[in-house]
């Protein structure tokens, strides 16, 4: 058992204050990052937020975004959804992605997020070499 070193109830009332609506996605992300440094995981920081363990995850996941795609992500230039298939990615990778996207190079978001996939895809194939 992982040692806590934020109460439970001080862990929930942060984990709360990130879920807030007023909250950027990745404000959230960083606020669940701390609970992470400070010992919980994603399921008992989405319990503590009263949130899906599926929505923790994407927040923390956020924190991989490559400066620019986080830029863009606050301005609304990229969708939260998509930008969690594109923090997968390299950085080169997420470059592209990002270009393409405001470029308007997809149909729709889901048809860039099997786009990101499959870069994902390659990329972890030619991680396994």
């Amino acid at each position: 058992m992982t040692t806590k070193l934020i109460p439970a109830d001080l862990a929930r009332a942060i984990a709360e204050e990130a879920a807030k609506h007023e909250a950027t996605p990745l404000r959230e992300g960083q606020v669940y990052a701390v609970l992470v440094a400070a010992g919980y995981d994603a399921h008992a920081i989405a319990e503590l937020a009263g949130s899906s363990w599926n929505r923790v995850d994407l927040r923390l996941c956020l924190l991989d975004l490559a400066d620019n795609c986080k830029s863009a992500l606050e301005e609304g230039a990229l969708p939260v959804g998509l930008a969690w298939y594109v923090a997968r990615l390299s950085e080169p990778n997420q470059q592209l992605m990002l270009n393409r996207w405001v470029r308007g190079d997809f149909k729709n978001a889901r048809h860039a997020e099997r786009y990101a996939s499959a870069i994902h895809e390659d990329e972890q194939a030619l991680l396994s070499f």
